[in-house]
């Protein structure tokens, strides 16, 4: 079907004769993995998927990623899909972080922010991540069964706490860690959000309540790090001295929303892509092999120093084609303050857009073989900016890239060292996109000591349909 928007048509789904555009984002909410993927094989690089203002689409591929990530000024941000909130509440404070920021607003807090995750800062917390994996990996025991995204959403929070707050794993951070899941847990659901944030028992009412204790506490560690001036080595330290050419500082607000950004987009991220990094080498026990004799080669059981990650390369190699092929950021969303011509289409302002890394990294001309798993691609290859995008791209690139990058190597060098992981067979493995791509219900395996007996299991779930397994291995 081909429907009109202003003076232009654009293909898509028919719109419900009911609900009109919002009867496109129920299958879209429900399944949207699937959805991109069929919207994209079905109708092209651009689909619409309403009729009548609001103008809402979806854009796929290399070029519209360009056009629209490299402006800032002409396409924002619209984190929270523009859900109102309270003003002067605790739940506006702490979601006014960078990631919702838009204009010079943005660019300001940006600059104030970038010192804390240059290269050189983010070096010295290679020993404090490297203390942390090894206490959470010294409580795996042979035989035992693990929930492998369980087990690395702890790992990251332990990180994100030490490194952002210096809390270690006391009952304050436990307390704190937890405020910020369960927070998080909401924020990812979009249905609990529909309702009003004043009736008790909905989704948003119980954000606002986690919100108002979550900015107690953070307050209270700003008002400690103040007094205490340069004692503590960690973000908020950082964050607290950064000032711009101006002498501008950030305030006690905008830090609240700073921090808890962080936490959010650096815990999530990176606990959903070692899990689907394990995943994958366990599927492919020929790589995981020779990654195995790479680390242990070079680093003889030892975690690797900031020098030796750079004489890595087939880990390098496997984190990039992990995420490649289960990016945590599969969706992002953009609005257009102004009107704007989109390949064929003129296009009014406030034109929602969602643009896909999980689709343009999915395109066969882009990546032969686009749903294989083959780490190898990546030797003398290196796709356009706006090709491979698994941090985003332009001037609203993930500002934590090399922390996490950094944070997501050690842990499996350490991990694939030390242990051999090993999916139950039959397991029931189904990625799930709520803001972040993730394994639903988790991901069940048993922990072996490191005895190069690598092999991999039959297993069931959606994951077939994004990921070519290796043949045999997809139970019905």
């Amino acid at each position: 079907m081909r429907f009109s928007v202003a003076p232009v048509f654009i293909p898509g789904p028919r719109p419900d004769p009911v609900l009109g555009w919002r009867g496109a984002l129920i299958p879209f909410g429900s399944d949207p993995i699937g959805f991109l993927m069929r919207s994209y094989q079905r109708y092209g690089p651009i689909v619409g998927l309403s009729r009548t203002e609001p103008v809402m689409l979806l854009a796929f591929g290399p070029e519209h990623n360009r056009q629209i990530f490299s402006d800032g000024q002409r396409f924002w941000t619209n984190l929270g899909g523009g859900r109102p909130m309270p003003r002067d509440s605790a739940v506006a404070r702490v979601s006014n972080g960078l990631l919702a920021m838009n204009g010079e607003k943005h660019r300001q807090q940006r600059r104030l922010m970038m010192p804390s995750f240059h290269r050189q800062q983010v070096n010295g917390y290679r020993d404090t991540m490297v203390a942390l994996i090894d206490q959470v990996l010294s409580r795996w025991r042979p035989g035992e069964q693990r929930d492998i995204a369980q087990e690395m959403q702890m790992l990251t929070l332990a990180v994100a706490m030490k490194t952002l707050f210096s809390l270690d794993a006391t009952p304050e951070a436990r307390t704190l860690g937890e405020l910020f899941k369960q927070s998080l847990e909401i924020s990812f659901s979009p249905l609990e959000m529909l309702l009003p944030p004043t009736l008790p028992g909905t989704g948003a009412y119980r954000l606002a309540r986690l919100a108002e204790r979550i900015e107690i506490y953070v307050r209270a560690l700003i008002a400690q790090r103040r007094a205490l001036g340069a004692a503590h080595n960690d973000v908020l330290a950082t964050l607290i001295a950064a000032r711009d050419e101006d002498g501008q500082m950030l305030s006690d607000d905008e830090l609240i929303g700073q921090t808890y950004t962080l936490f959010a987009a650096g815990h999530e991220t990176s606990s959903n892509a070692l899990t689907w990094t394990l995943f994958l080498l366990d599927q492919h026990p020929d790589v995981l092999a020779d990654l195995h004799d790479e680390l242990t080669g070079e680093l003889r059981g030892d975690a690797p120093t900031v020098e030796q990650s750079g004489r890595l390369p087939l880990l390098d190699r496997v984190v990039k084609e992990s995420l490649r092929l289960m990016p945590p950021a599969s969706v992002l969303v953009r609005v257009s303050t102004e009107a704007f011509q989109l390949g064929c289409y003129e296009l009014p302002a406030n034109t929602t857009i969602f643009l896909s890394p999980f689709i343009t990294h999915r395109m066969p001309d882009l990546f032969t073989a686009p749903q294989a798993f083959k780490p190898e691609r990546w030797e003398g290859t290196e796709p356009s900016l706006y090709a491979y995008l698994p941090f985003g791209a332009g001037p609203r690139m993930c500002i934590g890239a090399t922390f996490a990058l950094m944070e997501i190597k050690l842990a499996l060098a350490m991990i694939i060292q030390r242990f051999r992981l090993a999916l139950l067979e039959g397991a029931r493995v189904d990625p799930e996109l709520r803001l972040t791509l993730r394994v639903r219900g988790g991901l069940p395996m048993r922990v072996h000591v490191q005895d190069r007996q690598f092999g991999c299991a039959p297993v069931r779930g959606s994951v077939a349909a994004v990921i070519d397994l290796p043949q045999g291995v997809v139970a019905a």
